[in-house]
C-alpha cells in the first residue's frame, strides 16, 4: 500500500506555510525600513563631521574672518586658502538656509557682502535642521557650535 498525505494534511501544511511566509513578509519590510533609517542616520553624521573638518580648515587657513551674528545663527565670511573646488584664495561664506535650516557653505572667487550679491559660486550643503550655529571669538580662540538635535562644537586657537 501506498503511504501518501490526505488532503487535510495538505492543506494544513499550506496553511503553516502561507503563515510563516506572511510573518516573514512582515520582517523583510522591518528590516528594510530599518536599513534606510541607519543610511540616513549614517549619512547625516558623515555631513556633519565633514562640515567639522572643512569649517576647521576655513578658519584654520583663513586670511581674515569676518562674524555677523543673528539670532541663534552666525554668518561667517572669509578668505581662505581651503577650497574645496580647485580655487586659488576663495572666499568662502558659511550660513544656515532658511529653507530646512540647512547650513551651507558657500565658496566663490571674488569677495561679496551680501548673499543676494553673490555670482559664480559653489553651494555645498553639510547639515539639515540645525537650530543653533553660533562661532565666538575671543581673541585669537574660536568656539564652534551646532545644533541639530545632537549639538556638536569643537574649539580651536588660530595665531594670526
Amino acid at each position: 500500500m501506498k503511504k501518501s498525505f490526505t488532503l487535510i494534511e495538505l492543506l494544513i501544511s499550506i496553511v503553516i506555510l502561507s503563515i510563516m511566509v506572511f510573518v516573514l513578509s512582515g520582517v523583510v519590510k522591518n528590516m528594510n525600513i530599518s536599513k534606510n533609517m541607519l543610511q540616513n542616520t549614517l549619512n547625516n553624521e558623515h555631513y556633519k563631521k565633514l562640515a567639522l573638518k572643512v569649517l576647521y580648515y576655513d578658519i584654520l587657513n583663513a586670511k581674515y574672518i569676518n562674524l555677523s551674528q543673528r539670532g541663534d545663527y552666525t554668518v561667517v565670511y572669509m578668505q581662505t586658502t581651503d577650497s574645496l573646488h580647485n580655487m586659488p584664495a576663495p572666499y568662502v561664506v558659511w550660513y544656515v538656509s532658511k529653507t530646512g535650516n540647512t547650513l551651507m557653505r558657500m565658496e566663490m572667487p571674488k569677495k561679496v557682502t551680501f548673499l543676494s550679491n553673490a555670482r559664480n559660486y559653489y553651494l555645498d550643503k553639510f547639515a539639515q535642521n540645525v537650530k543653533i550655529f553660533k562661532i565666538y571669538r575671543y581673541f585669537y580662540k574660536y568656539f564652534v557650535y551646532i545644533d541639530d538635535g545632537k549639538p556638536i562644537y569643537f574649539e580651536m586657537y588660530k595665531g594670526f
